[in-house]
């Protein structure tokens, strides 16, 4: 089937740009290029201090889509800054096709957010030991819709595969495992770690922008933790 393609609205450079570190050839250096749309979020974002939901208004794409530039994007610069590559900035591919989005998301702007959960109001603290899924469907930065999903029976690879279903974008929790993270990116879904208490409190400061990950994966598990 043939995906549809998404237009970012983003400032063209005038020219192709290359960053690099002094005092070594270009071309003994391995060079990172940075898409267009990703300095551009991090640009909106970092330097101009506007919200994600802002960005996410001014590029013309979701929320979550800007998440995920945010997050290669900086990755990239960092790689660069960190391991002495060249940073290469070019104008292309202005015209994406979005793999990793249902076309019902695609075509609704709709971001799912998922939060594992035991008791429906706080956000479970291992994403494996929940009993279900608090969802809320997002569109142009509200709530549009709030679902209770009864979460599968545990076993490995089986929750990953119930979020790519559900089509949920997003998932906020404390902790995961490792291979979670794994699928669910391999999916096209992005992971927040770190999070706790009340779930429509943490959807709140994710909403604005506000939400950063900060746990780490849960390494002292053994290899089919979730």
């Amino acid at each position: 089937m043939p995906r549809c393609k998404k237009v970012r609205c983003c400032r063209a450079l005038a020219n192709e740009i290359i960053f690099k570190p002094t005092g070594i050839p270009l071309s003994q250096m391995e060079i990172i290029q940075i898409e267009i749309d990703e300095i551009e979020a991090v640009r909106l974002c970092d330097y101009e201090g506007k919200s994600q939901i802002e960005t996410a208004e001014i590029m013309k794409i979701s929320r979550g889509t800007i998440q995920r530039l945010l997050n290669s994007g900086r990755k990239k610069i960092l790689e660069g800054l960190l391991h002495q590559k060249a940073i290469k900035l070019k104008n292309e591919h202005l015209e994406y096709t979005e793999e990793n989005i249902g076309d019902d998301m695609m075509n609704n702007e709709i971001l799912r957010v998922g939060f594992p959960t035991n008791d429906e109001v706080t956000v479970e603290e291992h994403f494996g030991h929940c009993e279900k899924f608090a969802v809320f469907s997002i569109k142009d930065g509200e709530i549009v819709n709030k679902e209770i999903l009864v979460a599968p029976e545990h076993a490995p690879g089986v929750f990953p595969r119930f979020i790519a279903a559900n089509n949920i974008n997003v998932v906020i929790t404390g902790g995961m495992g490792q291979r979670a993270i794994d699928l669910i990116k391999g999916n096209g879904g992005e992971v927040i770690l770190g999070a706790c208490g009340n779930i429509e409190d943490i959807l709140k400061v994710y909403l604005e922008g506000e939400l950063y990950s900060k746990g780490s994966a849960c390494a002292h598990h053994h290899h089919d933790h979730e």
